[in-house]
């Protein structure tokens, strides 16, 4: 088993001999102490230029820049955490350094379980708070991508009944006044020609429902809908599919056949767009205990948590609208890529939620 790196501790402490000791002491409680600065601008530099995972800030430096001010601008400008040391237990000191919303306070002098447990806390608590800002962030993104996606389907969908619905009963109508005005068309061939124009406009309609919402995934259910899906991508992207359902005629929930066809349909387009691939295999397989779809293709692949990282910014989102439909419906999505070695999309899915105990 891989271990985890030790946490980086940085000391801003000017007094040597308790940085040393300090150090000593970080490194028999399995941290890292990656750097010393004895002044306050010293310590926002290193902080700057290192990153550590957290910072020991002494607060009486004899420096221009004191520990509190520089705690402040460090947690303001790298969101850094920091744990204070100081042999002054002032109420004004307390008041002025809680200000800077630090992560622990430890008073001189300390044992090394006292020094341990606040560093403990304070990292967890840091951690537990990017977890939350991150969540926050993805939120944020979603939330816009959810408004992206809404005004581009109304937009297509607008100009699909204005382009082609629209003008089919332009068509009938110009049709219908050309009987009454003219007589060189038989009433005959007008009505052929209507009929031919309501023909199209109804594939017309057929077509735009489809692509909302296939109505073979309400009247058949989801291994059906999933082959109908991966056969016309396979016959627009033109390479060679494999599709294996393996599942019992019991219909499942409407909510997991929606979630399902969604994903393969979001990451069949992702291979189209992105993947170069010559083969793609899909196999659906329903047990007792849960339901399993895993999309493979052999294309170029990519850096799924690259790929992530520029959904949270706000660019494409794909692979995180992909992630909250299955957290939605307690499923777990897991998708394994690299450059040059292709892709797979593993979504599992619960059926039944596990018994409580009495």
């Amino acid at each position: 088993m891989t271990e985890l790196p030790s946490p980086r501790i940085l000391i801003v402490e000017d007094e040597h001999i308790v940085a040393r000791d300090l150090q000593q002491q970080l490194l028999d409680l399995a941290y890292s102490p990656i750097g010393h600065a004895t002044s306050g601008e010293q310590g926002l530099a290193m902080a700057a230029e290192l990153r550590p995972d957290l910072v020991l800030m002494d607060i009486q430096l004899n420096s221009e820049l004191d520990g509190i001010e520089a705690a402040r601008q460090i947690r303001a400008h790298l969101a850094l955490p920091v744990v204070f040391l100081t042999a002054f237990a002032a109420d004004e000191v307390l008041a002025r350094a809680k200000l800077t919303e630090p992560y622990g306070y430890i008073l001189k002098p300390f044992t090394e379980r006292e020094l341990r447990t606040v560093l403990e806390m304070a990292l967890y608590k840091h951690k537990a708070e990017q977890g939350l800002a991150e969540g926050a962030a993805q939120l944020r993104a979603l939330s816009r991508r959810v408004l992206e996606v809404q005004e581009t389907e109304r937009r297509r969908l607008a100009l699909e009944l204005h382009d082609e619905l629209g003008q089919s009963l332009t068509a009938i109508k110009i049709n219908l006044q050309s009987q009454a005005r003219f007589r060189t068309t038989s009433p005959e061939a007008l009505g052929l020609e209507n009929i031919r124009i309501v023909d199209d406009a109804l594939q017309q309609v057929r077509r735009l429902a489809m692509a909302l919402r296939p109505s073979m995934l309400d009247d058949l259910g989801l291994a059906p809908a999933l082959r109908w899906l991966t056969e016309q991508a396979a016959a627009r992207s033109g390479y060679e599919l494999q599709f294996q359902a393996l599942t019992p005629t019991v219909r499942l929930p409407p909510e997991i056949e929606t979630t399902f066809f969604r994903i393969a349909q979001e990451a069949l387009t992702n291979v189209a767009r992105h993947a170069q691939a010559s083969q793609l295999e899909v196999v659906l397989q329903q047990s007792d205990e849960d339901l399993v779809m895993s999309i493979n293709d052999n294309g170029r692949g990519f850096e799924p948590q690259a790929s992530r990282g520029l959904a949270v910014a706000g660019a494409s989102l794909g692979l995180l609208g992909m992630q909250e439909r299955a957290m939605l419906i307690g499923a777990s999505l897991l998708i394994e890529s690299s450059p040059g070695r292709g892709c797979m999309v593993l979504l599992s899915c619960p059926l039944f939620a596990p018994e409580v105990p009495r």
